[in-house]
């Protein structure tokens, strides 16, 4: 995907060891293993770290505003509301209905079931009550976002190094919106498997990448930018040199992905008779529904100035959101970065010709091709790190910020 003067793209991969006599290669796979300990070990700190700073503000959260309310049973779930509950829903009830209130079907199978055969397993019933599917919630959002931590820093060090591989990480767990990496919502499973795809591709094992891929489709429909990317990559790739071969593998790759996600729309096709439910249902409950963007953004700057308390405050973030969105779509194209930019540039353009800009700023917690910019631009750079820092600095205290003010029930994009 890059050439001799092509700057590189993060999908591929750097190998700085030499294998040259069998005796290299033995020392170099046992330093590999050593290095992927260490960055395991490093990622899982960094997750762990951010998880008690965004959960302890949460509690903090409770203890001073709710004082009293917070004990064993509620403890799960201090961070259930706005989309949670929705998941909640599911996983107790399953769809139980069509095109109504709540619109349950909004809201993809694959995060809400799992947390539910979780909770069957841990807590030994098949019929688990709301808190043990809160507490199956809270457990498999963290295990995700540990997982995703992990498989970023090796997605990012196999072409950038440690040192830029800990500045991702660090911004995927304590940046700007890194909250969803907390609260029960399904950015974090989403990401386990899509940066996992990502990984795999990086590394040239398509066909097991393709297989992730039907995971993530079962869980956010932002598969389908991922998906894209992915099948851009095995077009530009270089592993299949002959134009035709490269073709034939992005088909199957792109059948191949799109199963789960593909699943779940014919499905609610049979139920409702409807081909285009889903689309029905995210206009019905949001108004989500195609426009021009400048429609788009006048209809979002009205609401941010029409509105008060964190509403206004989460339609200010959303407009500054797509700012730095289109500034990164710069350095996407500069850089020559073709897979990342179709994974950005379709989320902007589907979200962009939207109803409105709301959750672009929460769209960011699932960005991982731009984390991956950013610190390769900012904490790979001696001259830049300082900026690194003030940006992650002001990420920290919005990420808190936000999880303090979700746990108490305010709006979080």
């Amino acid at each position: 995907m890059s050439t001799a003067t092509a700057p590189p793209s993060s999908l591929d991969r750097r190998d700085d060891l030499d294998e040259g006599t069998a005796a290299d290669r033995a020392a170099a796979s046992g330093e590999r293993r050593r290095r992927a300990l260490r960055g395991t070990l490093v990622a899982l700190a960094l997750w762990a770290a951010a998880r008690v700073l965004l959960e302890g503000a949460a509690l903090v959260a409770w203890l001073v505003e709710r004082p009293g309310q917070l004990g064993l049973r509620t403890l799960p779930t201090v961070l259930n509301h706005w989309d949670a509950e929705n998941y909640l829903h599911v996983a107790q009830y399953g769809y139980r209905s069509f095109g109504v209130v709540p619109f349950d079907e909004a809201f993809l199978p694959g995060y809400p079931f799992l947390s539910r055969f979780v909770a069957e397993g841990v807590f030994f019933t098949v019929a688990p009550n709301p808190t043990q599917i809160a507490a199956a919630m809270w457990l498999v959002t963290g295990v995700s976002a540990a997982v995703a931590a992990v498989l970023l820093w090796k997605v990012v060090r196999d072409r950038f190094g440690a040192p830029v591989a800990a500045g991702a990480v660090v911004i995927l767990v304590a940046g700007p919106y890194a909250h969803f990496m907390v609260v029960p919502y399904a950015g974090a499973p989403y990401l386990a498997f899509a940066i996992g795809a990502w990984l795999l591709v990086q590394r040239g094992r398509w066909i097991t990448g393709a297989l992730l891929c039907i995971p993530a489709g079962l869980i956010r429909v932002e598969t389908v930018y991922l998906v894209s990317a992915l099948i851009v990559a095995q077009l530009l790739g270089p592993r299949v040199p002959p134009f035709r071969s490269r073709l034939w593998r992005a088909v199957v790759f792109g059948a191949v992905s799109s199963l789960g996600l593909g699943y779940y729309l014919a499905w609610l096709w049979h139920q409702t008779g409807n081909p285009t439910h889903w689309f029905l249902v995210q206009r019905l409950g949001w108004h989500r529904e195609t426009q021009w963007p400048w429609e788009t953004f006048r209809t979002t700057l009205r609401i941010a100035t029409e509105t008060t308390g964190s509403g206004q405050f989460q339609e200010w973030s959303d407009i500054v959101m797509v700012a730095l969105y289109l500034v990164a779509i710069g350095f996407l194209i500069a850089k020559r970065w073709w897979p990342e930019l179709v994974y950005t540039g379709l989320m902007v353009l589907s979200m962009g010709t939207s109803h409105a800009w709301t959750s672009m700023a929460r769209e960011s917690s699932v960005q991982f091709p731009l984390m991956v910019l950013v610190a390769s631009t900012l904490a790979g750079r001696r001259r830049s790190r300082w900026v690194f820092w003030v940006v992650l600095g002001v990420g920290v205290v919005d990420a808190t910020y936000q999880s303090y003010r979700f746990a108490l029930g305010d709006w979080g994009d």
